[in-house]
């Protein structure tokens, strides 16, 4: 894994590469044990574990504590799911049907994990409160090696466990992949935006602000795309939340889409 440090001016300095596990696919940047300094958190696919670098506060981090996982994990989130105010570790596979939870201590380790079955396996994940009862919700994509692609919603019920998936079904040939966050029309809501691979698209889910959320409003990423990763912001400093897509079809672009809602 490498870090480059921002110089200020929109430009970086020279990588430094830190050792990980085998096949690093995610990483979160998160202060988990309350020092003030980010920290990271690794998903070691093929090493069948999470691994957490510490931030030494200089730009630096500790090697890779690791902790054991479910095999083949694919994504991580970072939040208090057991509502005892210190942040915990949510992991995702696409090779098993499960959910795995790893509590934190507040001082930068974790607890073993506990594992709770799912009907689907998970491609991309991201967390937030979605129904306004201050407890951690998660969003879940359902697309590799599935024949029922869904969006996925999983109400946190505070004591580091979750309630039924609500799902939705997104279509044979869609292949929800990455997924990510933010109120796109200015209703004081938290939506979704999904990226649908095989379509070409993205879909905004309308947040109702009980945890359910509308159908979706889709927006092309170009012919012949295939959108991929996705990153959310004011890009163009109107207060709106706009969309960056990366499209790694013969295209090779990240597409910009600017939010024109009123």
């Amino acid at each position: 894994m490498s870090v480059l440090l921002g110089t200020g001016s929109g430009s970086f300095g020279p990588q430094k590469i830190y050792s990980t596990g085998l096949y690093p696919l995610w990483v979160v940047a998160k202060d988990i044990n309350g020092d003030g300094r980010l920290d990271l958190v690794i998903v070691n696919g093929y090493s069948s574990n999470v691994g957490v670098m510490l931030g030494i506060g200089n730009g630096n981090f500790t090697s890779q504590t690791t902790y054991l996982t479910f095999a083949n994990p694919t994504g991580v989130v970072v939040d208090d799911f057991d509502g005892d105010g210190c942040l915990d570790l949510l992991v995702i596979s696409y090779s098993w049907p499960l959910i795995s939870v790893l509590p934190g201590t507040g001082n930068g380790s974790f607890q073993s994990q506990t594992m709770f079955p799912y009907a689907l396996k998970w491609s991309s994940i991201a967390t937030s409160d979605f129904n306004g009862d201050g407890r951690a919700d998660v969003v879940v994509t359902s697309s590799v090696y599935q024949t029922t692609p869904s969006v996925g919603i999983l109400l946190g019920t505070g004591n580091g466990s979750f309630g039924l998936q609500t799902k939705f079904l997104t279509g044979v040939t869609s292949f929800p992949y990455s997924v990510a966050i933010g109120d796109f029309n200015g209703d004081a809501q938290l939506d979704l935006v999904v990226v649908f691979n095989f379509l070409g698209s993205v879909g905004v889910f309308p947040g109702t602000g009980n945890g359910s959320f509308g159908l979706p409003k889709m927006f092309s990423t170009g012919s012949g795309s295939r959108p991929y990763g996705i990153a959310v912001g004011d890009f163009n400093n109107d207060g709106r939340l706009d969309i960056a897509v990366t499209d790694y079809s013969a295209h090779k672009t990240i597409n910009i889409l600017l939010n024109t809602c009123t």
